[in-house]
């Protein structure tokens, strides 16, 4: 690693300034040259030239705090202030993790092509939106990430930070129209007027049997899981209207195909999230460069069968197979890079929709299965969740839920065997329909 020999900073390396008394406050610190208000507000308010520390700071009246905006120099990890005051600089330690991937060189292409770019992500603290939050830090975007639970938020953003992004955290509610408007404020703000891609990601979920669910349970998920995504798209709008570009990716379900029995709300909103879309992309004649990209992912390991709503009266536990959610990350990064109308992810998602085309009864035979592994499962009691409230739970990408290799080939090959037995039954249907002809 090389260092600085005038200011004796590596790159990549944080560094803070001594806090003494009598001596002004930097709360933040300094990175590759920049120097960044702190954690939860990653906006650079200063920079070095050369070893001059230009830091940008107004007072009560509205002029700066330092002469021609210069705070003083640094030498050999010291600031040394125009009033002679010597404040040492020491690194702080930063938490990587684990998970975080070499970068490869084959991504030097599409790295160029999303760096900068704005990008907004509803949900982000957690499952798909965290996921995504690293991808597209990955590839050096400007991030705004807004979610209800501000410590989580904080861990993102540190996250991104060392993947390379600058990102700022917005504490948002996607049920609050008002929210929403000053999220798309704030991210234009950021992003020097522009938002470039706007990510419907946050939801929650409600299972249990439609009489048994809270009538305010069924309404909060479609709030949050077809209302929020409206609200998402209306703010995201006019931006991408007046710059004549955007990217609209939203994150709907094979439950958008499939309906899911012991969930009535949140396939309605995952149903009625098709009709949104499709109108949109409707009324972009003349708008070549904006478009409406929507994910279809399977069933994905993330917190949400823990954090959700839970009226059964038993312990929930996803369906196998389960697919890691960064697939699903992943493919909003090729619809940033290459809009398409619709990506499905997980082979599951597709022969379920299939089946669910070619045999009028799947949604029964959906709803005895599903009716049979809850009666099974242990004894758990009620709740709402994160309906209304943050989760308390352990805020990460993953669910744990994912089983051994040997049981997902076992589901898969399963999943062929009814794909195949669907296709018999239709051929007979045809051939038996044409002999009563």
């Amino acid at each position: 690693m090389m260092i600085d020999s005038a200011t004796g900073m590596s790159p990549g390396e944080r560094y803070a300034v001594e806090s003494l008394e009598r001596t002004r406050s930097f709360c933040g610190f300094f990175l590759d040259g920049k120097y960044y208000l702190g954690p939860e507000l990653l906006t650079a308010v200063g920079w070095l030239e050369g070893q001059t520390f230009i830091y940008d700071e107004l007072d009560a009246l509205g002029d700066p705090v330092f002469p021609d905006r210069v705070a003083g120099t640094i030498e050999n990890l010291t600031l040394l202030l125009a009033d002679g005051a010597r404040l040492k600089l020491h690194p702080i330690p930063v938490h990587v993790p684990e998970d975080l991937p070499a970068r490869s060189p084959v991504m030097g292409k599409n790295h160029a092509q999303l760096h900068g770019k704005t990008v907004v992500i509803t949900g982000a603290s957690s499952g798909i939106g965290r996921a995504a939050a690293h991808a597209f830090a990955e590839q050096s975007t400007r991030l705004v990430l807004a979610a209800r639970d501000e410590r989580a938020l904080a861990e993102v953003v540190e996250e991104c930070a060392v993947r390379g992004a600058q990102a700022i955290a917005v504490k948002t509610d996607v049920t609050h129209g008002d929210q929403m408007r000053a999220l798309a404020e704030k991210a234009a703000a950021f992003g020097n007027g522009r938002i470039d891609i706007w990510i419907n990601n946050a939801g929650v979920g409600a299972v249990g049997s439609f009489e048994n669910t809270p009538l305010e349970a069924h309404e909060q998920v479609l709030q949050t899981d077809l209302l929020g995504y409206l609200r998402g798209a209306h703010v995201a709008w006019p931006y991408f209207k007046a710059q004549k570009s955007g990217i609209l990716i939203n994150t709907l379900s094979l439950g958008s195909w499939v309906a899911q029995p012991f969930a009535a709300a949140y396939s309605a909103s995952k149903y009625g999230l098709r009709g949104l879309t499709e109108a949109l992309r409707g009324e972009l004649v003349g708008y070549p460069n904006i478009h409406v990209c929507d994910i279809y992912p399977a069933v994905m390991d993330t917190p949400g069968f823990r954090d959700g709503a839970n009226f059964t009266g038993h312990a929930l536990k996803p369906p196998p197979p389960v697919y890691d959610p960064r697939q699903v990350a992943r493919a909003m990064v090729a619809c940033a890079l290459q809009p398409r109308s619709s990506t499905t992810v997980g082979a599951a998602a597709t022969i379920a929709r299939v089946a669910h085309f070619l045999l009028p009864a799947f949604p029964q035979v959906s709803g005895r299965l599903t009716r049979t592994a809850l009666q099974r499962a242990p004894h758990s009691a009620t709740s709402s969740g994160n309906l209304f409230t943050p989760s308390c739970g352990e805020r990460r990408v993953e669910g744990g839920w994912r089983q051994t290799r040997s049981s997902s080939y076992l589901w898969v090959a399963a999943s062929a065997a009814l794909l195949l037995g669907c296709i018999v039954i239709a051929r007979k249907r045809s051939t038996n329909s044409n002999r009563h002809k």
